[in-house]
């Protein structure tokens, strides 16, 4: 095998493969920093992607290092290799035996009984990162990859709401802001209905809190923050939330935000399910 078709590695788990990935990473470390393709295939659950896996490693003439805790996909692994002339590095199966030999007593073989503290970390710090990236109508080609989208006029705590939920559950939230004259963004209408929740606010209350935000950012901008022109937002956005398919409305008037996470993972089938 020459250096150039040695570049690439597969590293195989029955979970989300993220310890196998760094115990691969540690150890290229050791051979001078050489560029290689390590490529993830997680939560493997059949043949069918244990042998996707194989033909592909095989056609680069790679390296499979892999985790599978279930015996019969170990066994599968370790056929189908050896048939297309693989290489492969079993990180768990060993180890499992030797402490089997020594507590005298027969594993689990359940994937996904071990979480590292750090992997729900880093998946809140990639959630507040799309949230920022999501914020205000942003990037709105890819709100199907949102768990919750939130809807609503100007200055009824979306960014912060967002936020809240990306970092206390790890959900990708993304916000889109309603304004009166604007068409709702096409792409909101493609979505599944439960996955978007539209907030109000009594408008009394919101108006004083556009005419609050006006005078700290020193806006003459009177009609914003006006009963009259308010009024006729939340009319607005209410016509928006009624039509079919009809999404979840949260009133957030003198709510906290936690208040309102909470209502919203409720009304919303994705932080519902993650939640």
């Amino acid at each position: 095998m020459t250096a150039a078709s040695s570049r690439y590695i597969c590293v195989l788990s029955d979970a989300t493969g993220a310890t196998a990935q760094r115990i691969v990473r540690a150890a290229l470390a050791q051979f001078g920093g050489r560029e290689m393709v390590v490529d993830l295939v997680s939560e493997v659950t059949t043949v069918e992607e244990i042998r996707r896996a194989v033909k592909k490693t095989a056609k680069l003439r790679g390296l499979i290092a892999y985790t599978l805790v279930e015996t019969g996909l170990r066994s599968e692994i370790a056929s189908l290799a050896n048939e297309a002339g693989v290489a492969t590095v079993d990180l768990l199966g060993p180890l499992m035996s030797a402490l089997g030999d020594h507590l005298t007593a027969e594993p689990a073989h359940k994937p996904g009984l071990f979480r590292q503290p750090g992997e729900e970390h880093y998946q809140r710090l990639e959630a507040v990162s799309y949230a920022v990236r999501h914020d205000d109508g942003q990037c709105l080609h890819e709100l199907p990859t949102a768990d919750i989208v939130i809807v609503g006029p100007s200055r009824t705590a979306k960014t912060p709401i967002s936020v809240y939920l990306a970092h206390t559950r790890g959900l990708k939230v993304a916000n889109v802001p309603l304004a009166l004259g604007l068409e709702p963004p096409e792409e909101l209408k493609a979505l599944p209905p439960r996955q978007v929740v539209g907030l109000t606010m009594n408008a009394n209350v919101l108006s004083r809190i556009r005419e609050e935000r006006l005078k700290q950012m020193g806006s003459p901008d009177i009609e914003y923050a006006g009963l009259d022109h308010v009024k006729r937002e939340l009319e607005r956005c209410h016509e928006v939330y009624r039509r079919p398919p009809a999404w979840a409305v949260i009133d957030v008037t003198g709510k906290s935000i936690e208040e309102i996470a909470g209502s919203i993972c409720a009304a919303a089938v994705g932080g519902a399910a993650r939640g």
